[in-house]
């Protein structure tokens, strides 16, 4: 068993008052990195005035070269930083928060670290995060996380616009131990009854006086002491910089993938007829990209993708490589749904096209043309590959499903076959460009017949909501609250045809 299970199991079995606490550090804990790096990013793309950019970059490289292990310069840095936001909007900051979030944040969550909190919910505690990072770095990934709390540090701002001036005492140091008892009060309880998960050093002051301290991603120094101490020590690899054996397979696999395509005009020139090149193409793409990538795969219900075809299989998305997996488990005779960006991709494009794609603008287009196209499929025995939510989930979530799918199956009388991906995310997450290599699982659950689908929207529902309970967490129960928001917001006005099998 590992450190990670050994500590999951501890959290379920500890005694807790009934409002233990847990808290949770932000940079290199929660996230692979410097949150005010995405930020950072966010404020240069955005175009600032010159000179208030390159003092924001100025502070950031300070940042970098005197962080966090052995730094006594936080206070200095965070009050240069606070200067160069001098008359900036808080409006547009919290703007630029949401963004960084978006764009990075999200993908550098560790794994490991939405499974620990998840974990933290379910044994009913409160969940705290303590960071030294403004309200601005913290509030989005807190928010869709369902943090019940945020420590963190505050920019004066008056009339809406920033002073320039730190909100004094900073949540740093032992800024983090006042903020972590005011917490303690609020909820009734002591510290003894609290986690408490960081990276650095300069956080002992808190360390030292919860009762379960946790050494995660620690530096060296921190890791010396919790040996010492006997403190647990965690260590997540599912973000951050990849090792050689990552760059090495996502090589390997690209080179694949280039070779795959270069098969398929090979073969066209050879006369190989179209339906049997696509197949080839196909399994070349599921069988070595697999292999390539280091995705080793665990099926249950695998007999469901070959009992009914021509079908609907739909799935939930994940990641780049949710296309190798299921080219490797369907292998022949598909067609899949993409966004019409793709085809412009090189290598990508020419591969997808050469299997007979479906490419569908997701700013309009005609639906009518993509529909009429998805019936001609069905009806020359081949079956179709849709991912009913439309986009790819950042956190695995699942996304509110639309119901094109549904009504393309019930009008071709073809069943629906849902296919649930647990975690391809780890092998790639979105926005992702190196493969780690991971068990992934998948689930295929049984067919819904043609005649099942009388009612569209009750159909797809129902699906939806098998997806959540194979995947272990109900989204009133168990998902981050942030998440529950997100998917209740943009579950209006989705009645048009789903879009990408690969996005």
């Amino acid at each position: 068993m590992s450190a990670l299970e050994n500590h999951l199991h501890s959290i379920s079995s500890t005694e807790f008052e009934p409002q233990g606490l847990a808290f949770f550090d932000l940079d290199r804990t929660l996230i692979a990195g410097f949150s005010i790096l995405a930020l950072a990013l966010e404020t240069a793309r955005f175009g600032l005035k010159q000179g208030e950019f390159r003092q924001t970059t100025k502070v950031i490289k300070d940042t970098l070269k005197a962080h966090i292990d052995g730094s006594n310069n936080y206070d200095r840095l965070v009050r240069r930083l606070a200067k160069a936001l001098t008359g900036v909007s808080e409006e547009t900051l919290y703007m630029l928060g949401q963004k960084a979030y978006e764009n990075t944040l999200a993908k550098s969550l560790y794994n490991e670290a939405i499974t620990l909190i998840e974990t933290h919910r379910r044994a009913g505690h409160k969940l705290i995060l303590v960071s030294a990072a403004s309200d601005y770095q913290v509030s989005h990934i807190a928010s869709v996380l369902g943090f019940d709390d945020i420590c963190c540090t505050h920019l004066e701002v008056q009339e809406g616009h920033f002073t320039g001036q730190v909100i004094a005492p900073l949540c740093y140091g032992k800024g983090k131990l006042m903020a972590a008892r005011r917490i303690a009060k609020k909820y009734d309880t002591d510290l003894e009854q609290a986690w408490f998960y960081s990276d650095s050093k300069d956080d002992m002051p808190l360390l030292t006086q919860v009762g379960y301290p946790v050494a995660t991603n620690p530096s060296e120094k921190l890791k010396v002491h919790a040996r010492n101490k006997g403190w647990p020590i965690l260590n997540f690899k599912s973000r951050g910089l990849p090792d050689l054996e990552s760059l090495i397979r996502t090589v390997l696999t690209t080179e694949a993938i280039i070779a795959t395509t270069a098969w398929g005009f090979i073969s066209k020139r050879l006369g190989i007829e179209k339906d049997r090149r696509a197949n080839d193409i196909t399994r070349l793409a599921g069988d070595i990209g697999c292999s390539l990538a280091g995705m080793n795969l665990e099926v249950e219900g695998i007999e469901h993708l070959y009992q009914n075809r021509p079908a609907i299989f739909v799935f939930n998305h994940q990641s780049m490589l949710d296309t190798l997996v299921l080219a490797h488990l369907l292998r022949r005779d598909v067609v899949a749904y993409c966004k019409a960006e793709m085809s412009k991709v090189p290598v990508i494009g020419p591969l997808l096209r050469q299997t007979d794609t479906i490419f569908v603008d997701r700013e309009g287009g005609d639906q009518r043309e993509i529909f009429q196209r998805s019936l001609a499929v069905l009806k020359s025995g081949r079956s179709l590959v849709i991912a009913p939510e439309g986009t790819r989930s950042t956190l695995g979530d699942i996304q509110p499903f639309k119901q094109g799918a549904f009504l393309l199956a019930k009008k071709a009388g073809v069943p629906i076959v849902p296919i649930v991906l647990h975690n391809v995310k780890d092998a790639m997450p979105k926005g992702g460009l190196l493969i780690r290599p991971a068990d992934i699982k998948v689930t295929v659950l049984p067919p819904v017949a043609p005649e099942s689908l009388k009612n569209v929207r009750h159909t797809c529902a129902d699906i939806e909501r098998q997806y959540t309970e194979v995947l272990g967490h109900s989204k009133q129960a168990c998902l981050p609250k942030g998440l529950n928001k997100v998917a209740a917001e943009s579950s209006e006005g989705t009645q048009e045809l789903d879009t990408p099998a690969v996005a």
